[in-house]
């Protein structure tokens, strides 16, 4: 869905068919230039993924990932 930031709010430019509280989870994307080199790529890594259609991990899944990569150990924990 494509929104404009306006006084510190997402103004979506379309309605929505979704029931009076519903949850979502939102993904921020923005048109803006990418500032550094990692930026650009990491950009255009994610491009990839999405268009892929791969499902996203989720933050728990990213945190074992890296924790099974650091054999089992995790920050704050």
């Amino acid at each position: 869905m494509d929104a404009v930031y306006e006084s510190g709010m997402l103004r979506l430019k379309e309605p929505v068919n979704l029931p009076e509280h519903a949850e979502v989870h939102v993904t921020i994307e923005t048109t803006a230039p990418a500032r550094t080199l990692l930026g650009s790529r990491l950009r255009e890594l994610r491009s990839r993924i999405v268009s892929s259609g791969a499902p996203a991990l989720s933050w728990e899944e990213i945190e074992e990932e890296v924790a099974s990569r650091r054999g089992g150990w995790r920050e704050g924990r």
